[in-house]
């Protein structure tokens, strides 16, 4: 049989009172029940009567067990090795597992309750350089509380990955012709001759791999702490600096300064875990493949899933104007930037 995608694989609808009652009868809890918009898996935020919030997480059918119970294991990893670090906490069911399996319409999908951390949106918030910091600092804790974590499942074929950008390119037909298009087009096929081949002397280890706009929560009073960093479905082992170009990928074009947040964000992370020297040398190439993979992969997406693109573009212009800026006349700015950036140690 053949394995289906995550991507490309639709989980069956759930109704907020059919969620309700999982909850209960799975965990022994109840409360308010809001969906929350997901690219793949059906999840819902509870609100029990006390105040507590929790995620209530149904995994895309699709999705090998293996890797749900690593990303399961790694949010958990992390608890242990740094318990001040804000990742969700794995809520036990009533029989005291990690997960349970549920059958929705047929299709088996693991059930999990992650506690809700709240904070404001990082795509709401304003790009200081104190936020900047915050999140490098929060990363670079995050990669190292991940450093000796292994599980079977990190080994995953994710389209996401900075490693596979190559791999993309057949999907550029799904964007519209003209200079952003071929934009796209020569930096993958630069990036398959000169920077894919340098990849596998890199450090490898399990990585967040998504810390996007959307899976960071700050505190909302002054917008100077992380209060959260969720959704560990793209985590993966893959080369440590994928994640922090991923990150650096969604704050090419703000800050005070030309590149400003990125220096600033590159700056925290390599004062808590210190960049290779061939890192450093690759990391402006590293963030533009993340760019190059969110134009691609939601391109081919919103074509195929028409009724849920503005969630799937919700980055793509910003990814664009980044691209232009890390391919364009700026690029060598860009490059000496981060570089002075990872020698202030």
């Amino acid at each position: 049989m053949t394995q289906r995608d995550v991507l490309t694989t639709v989980a069956p609808p759930i109704s907020g009172d059919e969620a309700g009652a999982m909850m209960l009868r799975h965990f022994g809890l109840t409360g308010g029940v809001r969906e929350l918009s997901s690219e793949r898996d059906r999840n819902f935020h509870i609100t029990t009567p006390g105040g507590q919030g929790y995620v209530l997480k149904f995994t895309n059918p699709a999705e090998p067990q293996p890797v749900t119970a690593f990303q399961t294991g790694a949010m958990q990893h992390v608890a242990s090795r740094d318990p001040a670090l804000p990742v969700p906490r794995v809520v036990p069911t009533r029989d005291g597992e990690a997960q349970t399996t549920v059958l929705i319409d047929g299709y088996p999908m693991i059930l999990r309750l992650l506690t809700y951390l709240d904070g404001t949106p990082l795509h709401a918030a304003p790009a200081s350089p104190g936020l900047m910091r915050a999140l490098g600092t929060t990363l670079a804790r995050l990669d190292l509380a991940l450093a000796d974590y292994e599980h079977p499942g990190s080994q995953r074929d994710l389209l996401w990955d900075i490693t596979r950008t190559a791999s993309v390119a057949d999907k550029l037909h799904y964007l519209a012709d003209g200079p952003r298009r071929r934009m796209v087009e020569r930096f993958i096929a630069r990036f398959a001759d000169r920077v894919a081949p340098r990849l596998p002397a890199l450090r490898h280890q399990v990585i967040h791999n998504d810390l996007n706009p959307h899976n960071a929560v700050v505190d909302p009073a002054g917008h100077q702490a992380v209060t959260g960093i969720i959704d560990f479905g793209d985590a993966l082992k893959a080369p440590l600096i994928n994640d922090l170009a991923t990150a650096l990928a969604y704050h090419v074009t703000s800050g005070e300064t030309p590149f400003g947040s990125i220096v600033e964000m590159t700056r925290a992370y390599n004062a808590v875990l210190p960049l290779t020297a061939d890192e450093t040398e690759l990391l402006p190439d590293l963030i533009a493949a993340r760019l190059a993979l969110t134009i691609s992969i939601t391109g081919w997406r919103a074509a195929e899933y028409p009724e849920n693109a503005a969630y799937i573009l919700r980055n793509a212009e910003r990814a664009f104007a980044g691209l232009e800026k890390l391919t364009g006349d700026e690029a060598a700015t860009a490059r000496t930037l981060l570089h002075l950036a990872c020698q202030e140690v």
